[in-house]
């Protein structure tokens, strides 16, 4: 796996060294590392679709998620407080990273040794945990109220993806029939602890603290590949196994989330369950997709 000292910026701009909570960068493909020119031309292309279910159990939804087609920005938060707690974490989480994209304007320092467009995305998590914080700090009954995150963040014209991710939200990537979890969980387990009532339990979550260490991982992302963003509500419930059938045997984003969401309901829907799937094409191979498309006629 390439050093952290092999990744380039993707400017000349200078960088200051975060003084809290660090980005930490993991390359998920050798190729991810080296810079490359930006083109004018884009090497691939996304198409995503998403869903989000109150499940079996659960009286209220404190998952959310955002699709922002135009910034290829992905993002799924799965909430926990009391009282309405973990659905505020949630909504002002994904609210304040879409708003970052949306007005281009990134606060608080930028990270050593990432990417431009990673730093980005690690700042704009970083800008949703202040947010989160201070509005608990500001409401006794919203104290102690946090969410998990994972936001995936596609740079068509450098063929590059950029995750963000705190908690035990997931993003699978299914590349070639095999799926594989690129995400780490951030729980007690993972930190070596173990029994059924502890090591669930999350060590880093948005919003519990005043800054928050974000997984930042890097990869190169290649056409027909497909990455699953999901709440714990899908990934506890459904086997890898399970979903790795669904997306290969699912020809289309949103028939493969319909399908995912009611195979974990099928099975208890125990917790809210959240989904975006991304389907990464050739500019070539986008363009036929949307030729053979059915028409909303054909579709009646």
């Amino acid at each position: 796996m390439p050093r952290l000292s092999d990744l380039s910026n993707d400017d000349e701009r200078e960088v200051e060294e975060h003084p809290d909570a660090p980005a930490k960068a993991i390359v998920v493909d050798d190729d991810a590392a080296a810079d490359e020119p930006t083109r004018a031309s884009p090497f691939i292309l996304v198409s995503a679709a998403g869903q989000t279910d109150k499940g079996q159990k659960r009286k209220n939804n404190e998952d959310s998620y955002v699709v922002v087609d135009e910034h290829g920005l992905f993002v799924v938060a799965d909430g926990m407080g009391g009282y309405a707690g973990g659905e505020i974490a949630s909504a002002l989480t994904v609210e304040v990273i879409e708003k970052a994209f949306k007005t281009q304007k990134f606060e608080g320092p930028a990270y050593e040794n990432v990417p431009r467009r990673g730093q980005e995305l690690a700042r704009s998590i970083q800008m949703a945990n202040k947010a989160v914080f201070e509005k608990a700090a500001g409401d006794p009954m919203l104290k102690g109220m946090g969410t998990t995150v994972v936001a995936a963040r596609f740079s068509l014209n450098k063929q590059r993806l950029y995750l963000g991710h705190v908690g035990d939200s997931r993003c699978y990537r299914l590349r070639e029939g095999k799926l594989e979890q690129i995400t780490t969980d951030h729980t007690m387990a993972a930190l070596g602890f173990t029994g059924p009532a502890f090591a669930h339990r999350l060590n880093r979550a948005v919003g519990t603290q005043p800054s928050v260490e974000i997984d930042l991982i890097i990869g190169r992302p290649r056409p027909d590949d497909a990455y699953l963003l999901c709440s714990d509500g899908l990934s506890k419930m459904v086997p890898d196994e399970e979903l790795r059938q669904i997306l290969v045997e699912t020809k289309h984003p949103q028939e493969a989330i319909d399908k995912l969401i009611a195979r974990a309901n099928e099975k208890g829907g125990h917790d809210n369950i959240t989904a975006i799937l991304v389907c990464v094409k050739s500019p070539a191979e986008y363009i036929r997709s949307l030729r053979e498309a059915p028409t909303a006629e054909q579709a009646s």
